[in-house]
């Protein structure tokens, strides 16, 4: 397996990356596949893209994972395998570690404020218009190309646009999988996640009207719940940063908790009406 370098990375390369850096892999295989490291270029590859995705898990020592995070990493390689999926792909299109070093291009911290405050507003109308309100807010504090809202529906494990403004704005309604989708991978994490050129992995993103070049992902809790996904897209050379991630932030957690104080309303609202 380690007797020579490989000229590509594979499905095979990016799974042994994964389980060396999460220290999952055989002892005695270890020290060959160091070795096959230092004369192979598409692992080493392989090996530093998988520590940059471990680092976003906010863990300065890959190899001593928390118990839930290392087996929820762990799972995911190994079922991306029995399931064909493509790992090497995936770990292609995650760039979140570039976040931290791209100067921040604005600071918006006064219009934030002001658009949560107007947010705080709409605690009285539904979701959907929450939702859109904040799709909006969204789309132009970050100055992005769309800006969306994926809600997760787990009995038809998919997500689904419920509310998009910007390019992308007539495919609201649409879904992505659960499985296998940006939405999806940054609920696996659970930290935000920072995509380039997504289509290289997820084919059914290729647009060539509204190609997306970079997709910004934060999950949305209500309480310790995934409620969904908030994200914004560039189809230009429009690049996210750290001030971006905190506007999204924001929004996302407002937007958690806000769904959640509608929906308790709602539900005693309903057992008030009960005879």
């Amino acid at each position: 397996m380690f007797d020579r370098p490989h000229l590509v990375s594979t499905d095979a390369t990016a799974e042994q990356a994964a389980l060396y850096c999460l220290g999952e892999f055989p002892v005695e295989d270890r020290k060959t596949y160091e070795q096959h490291l230092s004369s192979c270029a598409a692992c080493r590859a392989e090996v530093e893209a998988c520590s940059a995705v471990i680092a976003e898990l906010a863990l300065e020592d890959t190899r001593d994972l928390p118990s839930k995070a290392r087996k929820d990493f762990l799972t995911r390689v190994n079922d991306d395998k029995a399931s064909g999926r493509h790992w090497a792909k995936l770990l292609g299109v995650i760039i979140t570690p570039e976040l931290s070093s791209r100067p921040n291009v604005k600071g918006n911290r006064d219009q934030v404020g002001a658009a949560l405050d107007k947010l705080a507003g709409r605690l009285f109308g539904s979701e959907q218009e929450l939702l859109d309100a904040l799709v909006r807010a969204a789309l132009e504090l970050c100055d992005a190309g769309t800006a969306g809202f994926s809600m997760l529906y787990e009995d038809e494990q998919v997500f689904r646009w419920d509310a998009l403004a910007g390019a992308l704005a007539a495919a609201k309604g649409g879904t992505t999988p659960r499985t296998w989708s940006p939405c999806g991978t940054t609920l696996d994490f659970g930290t935000p996640q920072l995509f380039s050129n997504p289509s290289r992995c997820f084919e059914y993103f290729k647009n060539p009207t509204h190609h997306i070049f970079e997709g910004l992902v934060v999950p949305v809790y209500v309480g310790e719940k995934p409620l969904g996904t908030l994200w914004v897209a560039s189809h230009d050379d429009r690049k996210f940063d750290k001030e971006d991630l905190r506007v999204l932030q924001s929004f996302a957690d407002f937007c958690g908790t806000a769904i959640g104080i509608m929906r308790e309303r709602q539900a005693n609202q309903g057992s008030d009406a009960l005879p």
